[in-house]
């Protein structure tokens, strides 16, 4: 039996690639997130850049809560198993009448996960709204696999750093807009194709997203990355072990976040994305 989501709810992620909404903090948590990581741009002076774009679940200790949310992990445990590692995290933010949007792509793609039993948890902080320029996905999609890629759409707009658009008819399935409210959840098959248009809406919009996957699964390519287990057991060591941080100015937590994130993009890097930087 399901732990958390309800046995409609895993048949539909298994037939259509996602399930929304799934509530996972309620509203004064979803807040304290929110300020964790809007403290986290201002130190920065804004929109984060570098290396802690990516993966910053292993430098900052409120991500890391986050990601391993007893909630959050039930979840991902009825879609994937009790084996459990995250691999990778980044933020997403488009701020009001800026423009900003996402082409339709597959998370897959640049990860190189093989089988890809890989889910995507896509938590709000603020209202994801049709407004608001929420995350609409194309249903069914992720059963036609891993799909070559069209010529990159590489605006300065279009918040993939690859610029990634899938070689796929987009206008052949209607797409289905993920309405979430802060701290509610979607969750969805990284084979499914999914982008989001710009906020139109008065705040911004904030999300977080989380990647999962089961130790049993390789990757594709030469380069070795790394992944945090979050439960269960690792019995196959296809990914280095990462740590979780102790603290986000300690020098050890800084060194390791630091080199998870530099195979990582070397990873991506082999799999295709040229561009990965060029928001750092």
């Amino acid at each position: 039996m399901p732990k958390v989501l309800s046995e409609e709810q895993v048949e539909h992620y298994r037939r259509d690639g996602y399930v929304a909404p799934v509530r996972l903090l309620d509203a004064a948590a979803a807040a304290r997130c929110r300020r964790d990581f809007e403290a986290v741009e201002a130190s920065m002076g804004g929109a984060l850049r570098g290396a802690v774009r990516n993966k910053f679940y292993l430098r900052f200790p409120w991500a890391y809560r986050l990601a391993t949310h007893k909630g959050l992990l039930d979840a991902v445990e009825d879609l994937i198993g009790p084996d459990i590692m995250i691999y990778h995290n980044m933020s997403w933010v488009k701020e009001r009448g800026d423009e900003t949007y996402v082409s339709w792509h597959q998370d897959n793609t640049y990860f190189g996960h093989d089988p890809c039993e890989v889910v995507t948890a896509w938590i709000a902080l603020s209202p994801a709204t049709l407004e608001s320029g929420c995350v609409q996905v194309l249903p069914g999609t992720h059963l036609l696999g891993q799909l070559p890629l069209t010529a990159p759409d590489t605006s300065e707009a279009n918040l993939l750093s690859s610029g990634m658009r899938v070689d796929f008819d987009t206008d052949s399935v209607a797409p289905v807009p993920l309405v979430l409210q802060p701290g509610e959840m979607s969750l969805h098959h990284a084979f499914l194709i999914h982008g989001s248009p710009p906020n139109i809406a008065a705040d911004r919009r904030l999300g977080i997203t989380f990647i999962f996957h089961s130790p049993a699964l390789g990757q594709l390519g030469a380069g070795r990355t790394s992944a945090l287990l979050v439960r269960g057991e690792d019995r196959y060591g296809h990914f280095d072990p990462e740590q979780p941080p102790v603290a986000a100015d300690d020098s050890d937590t800084i060194a390791r976040h630091e080199h998870a994130v530099a195979i990582y993009r070397d990873k991506i890097k082999e799999l295709g994305n040229t561009t990965l930087k060029r928001f750092d």
